[in-house]
């Protein structure tokens, strides 16, 4: 697969999905950070627009990092897995459904769709929700590294990509294609 499409395919529906999975959490830790921030800048003149950038761009930057990370270790397994030509193609249509299915989950189409939604573990879950209304000064890097434990669709459905490519050089370079086509919809926001 060409990885301009993947950047493509993150730029539009895969910052889309990803931004209203995860745009939220981005947008609580800032808006909890704010207060900080906004004492920090009467005392050091900073700009505004200088600390709006920080929290974003550690939350990019990690999510980035460990996204590659991921595709990494997932184009190792299916490296490990060799998997022929009618296993590719059953992932490949597992992903379609997959997303056709989470699509149809987001616009309540029909109740039997919810149930191809994937949920994280509890735990993590809490710790994602925790970290989001942190203060910290790193709580936005900590969240976008905990982004891999709440994918979007589309992401899952790359991480299958990654899997399915058998190459772990390709399967880092597939996941940081897209999201960095994922980065400036969050940045936007």
């Amino acid at each position: 697969m060409n990885l301009f499409f993947i950047f493509l395919t993150g730029l539009t529906t895969g910052g889309l999905s990803c931004l209203a999975m995860q745009g939220g959490l981005l947008a609580s830790v800032i808006a909890n950070q704010k207060g900080i921030e906004l004492k920090d800048a009467k005392k050091t003149k900073l700009g505004l627009d200088q600390m709006d950038w920080l929290p974003v761009g550690m939350f990019l930057l990690t999510k980035l990092i460990t996204h590659t990370i991921l595709g990494f270790f997932l184009g190792l397994l299916g490296s490990a897995l060799t998997l022929n030509l009618n296993v590719q193609l059953a992932f490949q249509a597992f992903a379609a459904l997959f997303m056709f299915g989470s699509a149809m989950n987001l616009l309540n189409v029909h109740p039997i769709f919810r149930y191809l939604a994937f949920q994280p573990p509890k735990f993590l879950s809490r710790m994602v929700r925790n970290t989001s209304k942190s203060r910290a000064l790193f709580a936005p890097a900590v969240l976008g590294a905990m982004t891999v434990f709440v994918p979007c669709g589309i992401t899952q459905a790359m991480e299958v990509l990654a899997i399915n490519s058998g190459n772990p050089v390709y399967g880092a370079m597939l996941m940081f294609a897209f999201v960095l086509g994922t980065s400036p919809l969050f940045a936007i926001l």
